[in-house]
């Protein structure tokens, strides 16, 4: 991080009024902040590794009852940053449902679901549709790892499954 200087060179509608009751307005800057500028480089897809959130799925995951679980820390660091204020605002505080894209790469298809903050703890989810879009049609397992990131162009998930759990049949003897 580097520090710079910041001038204010537009006076607010107070300083303006009483530099023209006085009659001599200010040319110099009204004000000077030091302000802390980021030096991060921005951020860059790495299309050998892009799939920001790995996950392991669990059974809660795969069953019946809800969704697809995301931890806070994932959607905080690898989604919010490319969602603007007033939607983050309306998933946490309102406790809204947003609709969102999903693109399986795997398959090229799309699917509308949502996204929700959940109820119980500060996880979030994927639900509605999310068994029968993808834990059914790809015939999703507890220990299949999948791999998830969020394309800003078209403000969609990209989604795909990176490697299947191995089955009974694997740990047999030959």
């Amino acid at each position: 991080m580097t520090w710079t200087r910041y001038y204010n060179f537009v006076p607010t509608k107070a300083q303006e009024e009483k530099g023209e009751a006085s009659g001599n307005f200010p040319l110099q800057p009204f004000g000077v902040e030091l302000v802390e500028i980021r030096d991060d480089p921005p951020h860059l897809m790495d299309f050998f590794n892009q799939w920001e959130i790995k996950k392991v799925l669990t059974a809660v995951d795969v069953g019946t009852l809800g969704g697809l679980v995301l931890s806070q820390e994932q959607v905080y660091n690898h989604i919010f940053k490319y969602w603007n204020r007033e939607v983050v605002w309306n998933l946490i505080d309102r406790a809204q449902q947003i609709p969102i894209v999903i693109r399986d790469i795997d398959t090229k298809t799309e699917y509308n679901l949502y996204f929700k903050k959940s109820s119980m703890d500060d996880c979030f989810m994927i639900s509605t549709f999310w068994n029968r879009d993808f834990v059914y049609r790809r015939d999703l397992k507890e220990g299949d790892m999948i791999g998830m990131y969020w394309h800003p162009q078209s403000s969609s998930f990209c989604f795909s499954v990176l490697k299947r759990a191995c089955v009974a049949e694997c740990e047999k003897p030959f």
